[in-house]
């Protein structure tokens, strides 16, 4: 009985933790494998993609993906709308993997882009956009990069929009990825990101 007792106090306790302490409580439940370096050490965040292994599901679907996509198309769309309601144009984008091929064939002139750099950690994906635009002959520049979202390789301030579609939920440190695009955003430059919230899979 007192067991019972004491189990059901316990329970109650339990569920009356503020949310913010139940994450935390979730996150620092992780094993030593869930941490950079995995040796046990604790000095690193917590990390719950393993980015290497999703390079390589990058890889095998950039030789599945189709020419369209509608789902994707339809959230670069919606996105890049939000360029039109901007008065200024910005010349320079940089485009981060997720959904950047849908975000390329969505762009029609909006925003007023001349360069665009599009960047995925995935080398094969990156190929795979190469050999798209050269199908492509609508005057824009196009640069493609093979990088991190965790480590941004862009110059600070070099940038006037950044556009995410459909990416950044894959990123372990996403605070952390968000300060990157700030610091390679011109003063006054503009961050567009769409990203799957955490009640997508119901």
């Amino acid at each position: 009985m007192a067991t019972g007792l004491a189990a059901a106090t316990a329970r109650r306790h339990l569920l009356h933790l503020p949310r913010h302490r139940w994450a935390y409580l979730s996150s620092s439940a992780a094993t030593t494998e869930g941490l950079d370096g995995g040796d046990g050490s604790g000095g690193g965040r917590v990390k719950i993609f393993d980015r290497d292994l999703k390079r390589r599901h990058r890889d095998r679907a950039a030789w599945a993906m189709g020419e369209t996509d509608a789902l994707a198309d339809a959230v670069a769309d919606n996105l890049l709308d939000r360029l039109e309601d901007c008065r200024k144009a910005f010349p320079s984008a940089l485009c981060l993997g997720g959904s950047a091929g849908a975000v390329r064939r969505s762009l029609r002139g909006r925003g007023g882009i001349e360069k665009l750099i599009m960047m995925d950690m995935s080398a094969d994906m990156v190929r795979k956009w190469q050999e798209m635009e050269n199908a492509t002959d609508d005057g824009l520049e196009t640069h493609f990069v093979v990088g991190d979202e965790e480590y941004l390789p862009i110059k600070e301030s070099s940038q006037d929009t950044i556009i995410s579609c459909l990416g950044l939920h894959w990123t372990n440190d996403l605070p952390g990825a968000m300060i990157q695009c700030r610091l390679a955003l011109k003063p006054d430059g503009l961050f567009l990101a769409a990203i799957l919230g955490g009640e997508t899979l119901k």
